[in-house]
Order: C-alpha cells, then sequence, then structure tokens
C-alpha cells in the first residue's frame, strides 16, 4: 500500500463551477479542500497566438435568492453586487425577418415587441403573467432551499408538502406547450425558445415548469459580465479555497482506491503520489470519473446507474477571430440565430454567438476580435473525431455569417475546442473534457432540475459538477454547490483545533 503523502477533509476532483463553489463554503466552514484539475480548466484557452472559449457561459439570475445564499455564506455579498457588469441589451434574439433586443428598460422592450410581434399583445402579456406566477412558486421551493433529491425523511416531507401545495412541481407533470397560444411558426415561439435551449442543460420532450419558468423569468431580468473575464467567479473561489487548502489545477487523478464501501484514497499520475481524505467529490464528468475506480472494487448497481446517464446531445463550439470591421456596430454580447421558424431549433438552426467573450464588461478596442459561436449536435457527431470538426465548423460558420455579414472577408483564424489545443491526449479521439453534454429526463424528486443525484453508492463519495442541476442553467451550480455543502455536514466532522 502506498504511504499517504497528505490528507484533506475534502477532496474535489475537476473545476466544474458548481465544486468551486461547494469547495468555498467547505474552506469558509474550516475543512481542508484539495482541488484537482483533472484535465483542462478555465473557460478560454491559448492557440496559435490567440485566446479562444472553451465554452459559451450566459451569466444571469446572480441576484436569485439560491445564489445570494450561497455568495453571503461566503461573506461575499458585496462582491456579488459589485463585480457584474449588467448587459444592455441583456441579448439579442435575431429571426429570419425579425431583430428583438431585450433590453434591461421595459419601456424599450414593449416597443420591440409592437414592432415585431404585432397584434399580439394580449396573448405575449397573458405568456409572461402565467410564467411570473409559476416561477414565484419555484422561488418559493428553492427558498427553503431543499436537498434534491432528498436523502431523508425530513427532507422528504418538506419536499412533499411543497408539492403539495404546487402540483406543477411534482415528478408526473410538465408543460404541454408553454407556448400553445402561438401557432407553431409564429416567431414568439423561437423568440422564447431560442434563449432556453440554450440556458438549461436539459432538453426534455417536454419543458419541466421549474427549469423553464426560472431560465424565461431571471434572463428576461438580465445578464451579466465581468471586468476580470469570463473565469472571474472560478478564481473567486479558488482564492478562498487556497486560503486554507490547496488547488492543484495541474495534477490529473490516477485511480481511486475503495474499501468497505468507502473511497479510502486516491493516486496522482505525478511520481504516483497518494492522498487521503474523509470525502471525495466528483466536479466534472461522471462516467470518467467512475472510471477511476478499478472494476473489482466498484459498487455495481451505482455503476450501472452512471453507465445509463447518456447525453442526448452534445454543445459544440467553435472560435472565429476576425478584424474589428467583420462586427456590426450594434451587435449584442449576446445573440441567439435562428435559422428556418419551421423547422426544430436544433443544431444549425439555432446558434449562440457571443462576441468578445474572452473579454471583461468593457473590452478595449483592438483590431482583431473574437465571435464564438455554439450550437447542439448529435451525440454520434463526437464519434467522428477531430476529423469531422472541420465540417461542423463549416456549418456553424455559415450560420454565422447569416447573422455576420462579412465574417468570411474578414475571417482570420478558426478553431474548436473539438480539434484539440496541445491538452488534449494523443489521437484523433475528441478530448472527452471538451464534451458538453446536454441531457434529457431529470430524475425523481428533484422538480425537473437534475439527470443525476448528489448521492452515490460510496458512502463518502458525492456527485457534483456541471450536470447536477444543469436544467436550472445558471443557478444551477450553486443549488448543486449547496446540496454538496448540507450532505457535507452530515458526513465530515469538522476537526476542531485548539
Amino acid at each position: 500500500m502506498s504511504t499517504v503523502s497528505a490528507h484533506y477533509s475534502i477532496a474535489i476532483v475537476g473545476t466544474d463551477l458548481a465544486g468551486l463553489a461547494y469547495g468555498a463554503l467547505c474552506a469558509k466552514r474550516g475543512y481542508r479542500v484539495l482541488v484537482i484539475g483533472q484535465g483542462p480548466t478555465g473557460a478560454t484557452y491559448q492557440i496559435g497566438g490567440h485566446t479562444l472559449c472553451r465554452r459559451l457561459e450566459l451569466n444571469y439570475a446572480l441576484g436569485s435568492p439560491i445564489v445570494r445564499r450561497v455568495f453571503d455564506e461566503l461573506s461575499l455579498g458585496l462582491q456579488l453586487r459589485n463585480l457584474p457588469r449588467p448587459l444592455d441589451p441583456a441579448f439579442q434574439v435575431v429571426l429570419p425577418r425579425a431583430r428583438i433586443a431585450v433590453s434591461t428598460d421595459a419601456r424599450i422592450v414593449e416597443r420591440e415587441f409592437k414592432r415585431e410581434f404585432p397584434l399580439q399583445d394580449a396573448a405575449i402579456s397573458a405568456f409572461f403573467r402565467e410564467i411570473g406566477q409559476l416561477d414565484g412558486q419555484v422561488q418559493e421551493v428553492l427558498a427553503v432551499r431543499p436537498v434534491l433529491p432528498p436523502s431523508g425523511f425530513l427532507d422528504g416531507f418538506k419536499l412533499r408538502s411543497l408539492v403539495k401545495k404546487y402540483p406543477l412541481l411534482g415528478d408526473d407533470l410538465a408543460i404541454d406547450d408553454p407556448l400553445a397560444a402561438f401557432e407553431h411558426g409564429n416567431p414568439f415561439r423561437a423568440f422564447v425558445q431560442a434563449p432556453f435551449r440554450f440556458a438549461s442543460g436539459m432538453v426534455p420532450a417536454r419543458p419541466y415548469p421549474a427549469t423553464f419558468a426560472r431560465a424565461v423569468t431571471e434572463l428576461w431580468r438580465g445578464t451579466a459580465t465581468f471586468d476580470q473575464g469570463p473565469n472571474a467567479l472560478r478564481e473567486l473561489f479558488e482564492g478562498i479555497i487556497g486560503g486554507s487548502g490547496d488547488v492543484r489545477p495541474k495534477s490529473v487523478v490516477q485511480s481511486v482506491a475503495v474499501q468497505r464501501g468507502r473511497a479510502a484514497r486516491l493516486v496522482l499520475r505525478d511520481r504516483g503520489e497518494t492522498i487521503g481524505f474523509d470525502l471525495l467529490v466528483c466536479n466534472g464528468d461522471p462516467k470518467r470519473f467512475c472510471a477511476l475506480i478499478p472494476q473489482e472494487m466498484q459498487d455495481e448497481e451505482f455503476h450501472h446507474t452512471i453507465h445509463t446517464l447518456q447525453p442526448i446531445c452534445h454543445t459544440f463550439t467553435g472560435n472565429f477571430v476576425v478584424r474589428a470591421a467583420a462586427v456590426p456596430e450594434a451587435m449584442g454580447r449576446h445573440v441567439f440565430a435562428v435559422g428556418e421558424l419551421g423547422e426544430s431549433l436544433e443544431e444549425d438552426n439555432l446558434v449562440h454567438i457571443a462576441v468578445d467573450a474572452d473579454q471583461g464588461a468593457n473590452p478595449p478596442e483592438r483590431e482583431l476580435r473574437l465571435l464564438t459561436a455554439a450550437m447542439r449536435v448529435p451525440i454520434s457527431a463526437a464519434a467522428a473525431g477531430t476529423g469531422g470538426v472541420e465540417g461542423l465548423l463549416d456549418r456553424l460558420q455559415l450560420r454565422v455569417e447569416a447573422t455576420v455579414p462579412f465574417l468570411r472577408e474578414h475571417l482570420v483564424f478558426r478553431h474548436s475546442p473539438w480539434q484539440g489545443w496541445g491538452q488534449a491526449p494523443g489521437g484523433d479521439d475528441i478530448d472527452p473534457a471538451e464534451l458538453q453534454p446536454g441531457y434529457g429526463e431529470a430524475i425523481l424528486h428533484t422538480i425537473g432540475t437534475s439527470p443525476l443525484a448528489t448521492l452515490t453508492g460510496y458512502k463518502n463519495v458525492l456527485m457534483g459538477g456541471n450536470a447536477s442541476f444543469c436544467g436550472l442553467g445558471a443557478e444551477g451550480p450553486y443549488l448543486a454547490a449547496w446540496n454538496l455543502y448540507q450532505h457535507t455536514l452530515d458526513k465530515v466532522a469538522l476537526k476542531q483545533v485548539f
């Protein structure tokens, strides 16, 4: 048996935002926390002398109860008010014959609606009124900070009481069509669905009331960015963890040893170093994490559950470095572009385009600008390996050109993180760490917010990361962090130091 070189209260494998927020909560409480990078980290990467984005993120709902609760627990309420820089417009939606800017000024939005959706005032008002009422119910549920799914009698009773009061939040109900008042092909349907489909990490056959209402309500309240760039929140949480623990972004776990139903230690690739811990947390891809446990040590039932956790799509991201003249003057920082209204909003019929996503709130004038675009593709697209990426980039670029007409003549460089950028393993396979899965149905007793349970088949292993509560979009990481934190308080005694 290898000698344990260090012991931590909490060992977090991966650098998704949920686990970093959770790690900061634990460090603030007094636990000794270790974060292991386990692959590519951060929102940006460098290649060809350019800074590019690994993925697009929408920063919204930063004033929601669950986000405020996490920041207040960290004594960061002041930073939550001062760090985000509101964007105006919050986002734009480009349709075949319309371009709508969603401003933080309600009067401007009303004027936009009257121009682009004539004679639909009553139906639109009724839609937002009903969504607002439903969102009020969801907020009341989230305000009590429930553990989802419930892990005990008290948690279960609390959730059952809430669902009894608000039946739409139960497991057997979903919104058949929240936009039923608008016929298929109506531009207002695409206007609402376009940002929602990128805000949520779940794409179920029918939208869950909680996830749909939260995304629509919070997106319309505004989006934000940070002066410090897209890694601002990650760096903030890492700084808190590093104050009493360790953040090792370049370390990689080679294996996890399990004894009598408990994870006992993990072995790093760095010179075979062995780390001990009281609690181990997956903060990345669940399947890759579970593969670290030798087969003879695995809990078969739990690993079968993880094996059946299959995404229904991936988000493909492409970066286009262009000369500044390519970017239209009135283009917002976030644009959702729809191709054909009568077709499904999938693949290149719906793209999310961001301008200068690598920069902070007020990017300096520069000769070269960055356009980052994303579209949802079938999981089979990743099976083609890096050889199929150029074709995906071609499709993505054609759709972006419909919104940015002079992109091609000003294009300097293009690249997708699926092609690898110096940190991916050898061969033609896409680095699994670069895949952004979108899931279908939620598990029971999560009010439609998560495809993954926090508790596992191991006594001291928890699941977090981007998959947890991904249906809630930007709020998901904070609900995941809070759930992880509550389980930790039950599982790990805080050692008193005198």
